[in-house]
């Protein structure tokens, strides 16, 4: 059956396509041509100020020899840098870089009363410590528990009052006010006796007064002990 033109074009292009693309990957491995080395380096989930770390952490920069590029000992770079969770470093066929990172959520601070870390929403200390603190986050010392989300909702409603918080005995809390007052929250239902505090301080403005001890644990009364 004879072959029409198209066939016989079709054919050939395919051919020339072939080893085009054989051509560029024998050279790509030897190190040779165009898409040997690295053109770029592009990241996702991030900002200017993560791009610039990143890339510093890779210390990879356009030019370098594909060859020479370990591509899991680039991940374990930027797997190590403070506030990455989770990342993936890959290599795309035009030597571009890519570089994909998730980034631990902070919704509060630990101290050991020198330094800050961020805390994320699991518990995990993001080792970027400062000497500053930052006003608007709610501060832990001592040990965290494992329901670190249950008490910052609690805690939310009268956050901007709260210096630091700190577990007792691995079983309650201690909410340490900003004006030098501890509340003594009770072991069961915290939520019920912070929601009270709450009411108190808009009816009384119970945490503006200059207050030693209250002593919440007790549900039925209220203990309060005044500075001397």
């Amino acid at each position: 059956m004879k072959k029409s033109i198209f066939f016989w074009l079709y054919f050939i292009t395919s051919i020339i396509l072939a080893v085009y693309f054989a051509v560029r990957i024998i050279t790509s491995q030897m190190g040779r041509g165009p898409i040997s080395t690295v053109k770029h380096i592009e990241t996702y989930g991030t900002n200017a100020k993560d791009d610039e770390i990143i890339k510093m952490a890779l210390g990879v920069s356009p030019g370098t020899n594909l060859r020479s590029i370990d591509l899991h000992q680039l991940n374990n770079r930027v797997s190590n840098i403070p506030g990455v969770k989770e990342s993936a470093v890959r290599r795309l066929p035009n030597g571009n870089i890519i570089v994909k990172i998730k980034k631990h959520k902070v919704i509060a601070t630990w101290t050991d009363g020198s330094y800050y870390y961020p805390l994320s929403a699991d518990g995990t200390k993001i080792d970027t410590p400062s000497t500053e603190r930052n006003d608007n986050s709610i501060v832990f010392m001592g040990v965290l528990p494992d329901n670190l989300t249950d008490i910052i909702n609690n805690v939310s409603s009268i956050s901007k009052y709260i210096d630091y918080i700190n577990m007792v005995e691995s079983r309650r809390w201690n909410l340490h006010t900003k004006n030098g007052t501890t509340i003594y929250l009770p072991e069961k239902n915290p939520e019920i006796a912070i929601n009270k505090i709450n009411v108190l301080n808009h009816t009384h403005k119970l945490l503006s007064r200059k207050l030693d001890i209250i002593d919440m644990r007790d549900s039925a009364r209220i203990l309060v002990k005044e500075k001397k």
